[in-house]
């Protein structure tokens, strides 16, 4: 799980730069954070997942998944 967790959060740090310093010391400091990060990975990974399927069912599940990717990325900016 570790390694996913820190794949969560170099994806934050990618996509929210200016807010670098205050998520890696989140990061360290908070287990909770951690989990989310977890989740937040799980998430993007998914949405990927469903936007290469040829299945019919993709587009809706990609968008799925980005939007619980998009709600945990608040949640841990939030926290």
């Amino acid at each position: 799980m570790e390694c996913s967790q820190k794949r969560g959060l170099a994806r934050l740090l990618l996509r929210h730069p200016e807010h670098r310093d205050e998520l890696r010391q989140k990061y360290a400091q908070n287990a909770h954070i951690r989990e989310l990060c977890d989740a937040y990975e799980a998430a993007c990974e998914a949405a990927e997942y469903w936007a290469k399927s040829s299945d019919q069912i993709g587009p809706t599940r990609a968008e799925e998944y980005r939007e619980l990717a998009t709600a945990t990325e608040e949640d841990i900016l939030r926290v």
